[in-house]
């Protein structure tokens, strides 16, 4: 440990701007502690970076929610930090290696889109169209 990367291989390949978005959704809520919130950014954590530190809780290994039981916390976070968590998954479901880890993530960001804020999830095109490092 301590040389290379803390971030995993895959998100190498990602556009920079892709990685951007990655990172600035491995954060938690402003406003409030949301339990369940918390157990998705500890798990996309485990799933972008390499542990830099097995004693800290940073990443630890939890159950995750339903959706159902996120849709309770959303209403108290602000659209800003919905805005990035939802991106970050939207990349991960789209771009992730594995599909057991892209599928949690793309239900997550399904779930959010159309249970939550009832807007249309973008295509795979669409988000390279947006966030395609060429301008």
């Amino acid at each position: 440990m301590g040389r290379g990367n803390v971030l995993q291989y895959w998100i190498e390949d990602l556009p920079w701007k892709q990685q951007s978005v990655i990172l600035s959704s491995l954060r938690g809520p402003d406003t409030r502690y949301c339990s369940n919130l918390k157990k998705i950014s500890k798990w996309m954590r485990r799933i972008t970076q390499n542990n830099a530190d097995i004693s800290s809780p940073y990443m630890e290994d939890e159950t995750l929610p339903s959706i159902e039981e996120i849709e309770k916390e959303a209403e108290f976070c602000t659209v800003h930090y919905l805005s990035h968590l939802l991106h970050g998954l939207e990349i991960i479901a789209y771009k992730h290696p594995n599909k057991t880890i892209s599928n949690i993530a793309k239900n997550y960001y399904l779930g959010f889109v159309d249970k939550i804020l009832h807007l249309n999830p973008e295509t795979k095109d669409q988000l390279e169209g947006r966030l395609n490092d060429v301008d």
